[in-house]
């Protein structure tokens, strides 16, 4: 009987995997007005900058991002294992403007590589966690990376859906 229980929860959870990675997998980022977006010439994804709105649409609705700041800080952690020459915190907002269910938009949505193309890492400082917000609500959230690099040079990937293969656009830090 356990085992029959194990199997059902296991199936269960694959089939809700399922749903919530194809139900989401079909979304469309748009520029702001101001007409930001580029493509990029590499992946063909729309390039945006800091204080650019982005607007995703997808089968739940649409909503807004927006990456607000870029600074670094001198904070550090001292029980954290990672390697950190340099941290940097990333401030944004974002913004349900149409989907009944509630919004979360997380550092779990973004992979960040140096000029490098080093992937970076999170690092844990103190940093605002962002939130689950309802239709209509706004929210803001920042997050710390660990940078090894002396360049100021960052390209953030953005994935509407954490679990696709392909980022739906990405955003270019110069500071």
């Amino acid at each position: 009987m356990k085992k029959l229980k194990n199997l059902f929860l296991l199936l269960l959870c694959s089939i809700m995997f399922l749903v919530f990675a194809v139900g989401s997998s079909s979304s469309n980022v748009t520029t702001s007005s101001n007409g930001s977006g580029l493509p990029s010439s590499t992946k063909d994804l729309a390039t945006y900058k800091l204080n650019d709105d982005i607007y995703v649409k997808n089968q739940s609705g649409e909503y807004r991002v927006k990456f607000t700041k870029i600074y670094e800080t001198s904070n550090r952690n001292q029980y954290s294992d990672k390697q950190a020459n340099r941290v940097i915190v990333i401030e944004y907002e974002y913004e349900n403007i149409s989907q009944e269910e509630d919004l979360y938009v997380s550092e779990l949505d973004f992979k960040l590589y140096d000029k490098e193309n080093n992937q970076l890492e999170t690092y844990p400082v103190d940093t605002k966690y962002s939130s689950y917000i309802s239709k209509g609500r706004k929210a803001t959230a920042s997050v710390a990376y660990a940078l090894n690099s002396d360049s100021n040079y960052i390209e953030l990937e953005f994935y509407d859906n954490m679990f696709s293969s392909s980022a739906n656009c990405k955003v270019i830090f110069e500071w």
